[in-house]
């Protein structure tokens, strides 16, 4: 018997997408004035018209995490992969959906 890969491919899923397309966002990492800064000027710099007092912050339950979530409207496929290396090269952030 063998056994099948269900990883989805990264072409079969960047095929089904839809430009553009209104994306929440949610990123998490501590707890700081720093992070909220650092995720604003990211995301101004893919989205000059982003509105950084539109980013909602939930805190964690013991207050050490913040998850911020943003809406962004991606136009092209090259800008979610710009915008994900940006977040992921970003040290405050801690994740990334």
């Amino acid at each position: 018997m063998t056994m099948l890969d269900r990883t989805p491919s990264r072409e079969l899923q960047e095929h089904l997408w839809v430009f553009p397309m209104d994306y929440p966002i949610k990123l998490i990492g501590e707890a700081c004035e720093e992070l909220h800064i650092a995720v604003v000027d990211i995301l101004v710099k893919h989205f000059p018209d982003f509105d950084g007092n539109s980013i909602k912050v939930q805190p964690s339950r013991t207050g050490k995490y913040h998850s911020l979530t943003a809406r962004i409207v991606f136009v092209e496929l090259e800008q979610v992969h710009a915008l994900y290396a940006d977040l992921a090269a970003c040290p405050l952030i801690k994740t990334a959906l």
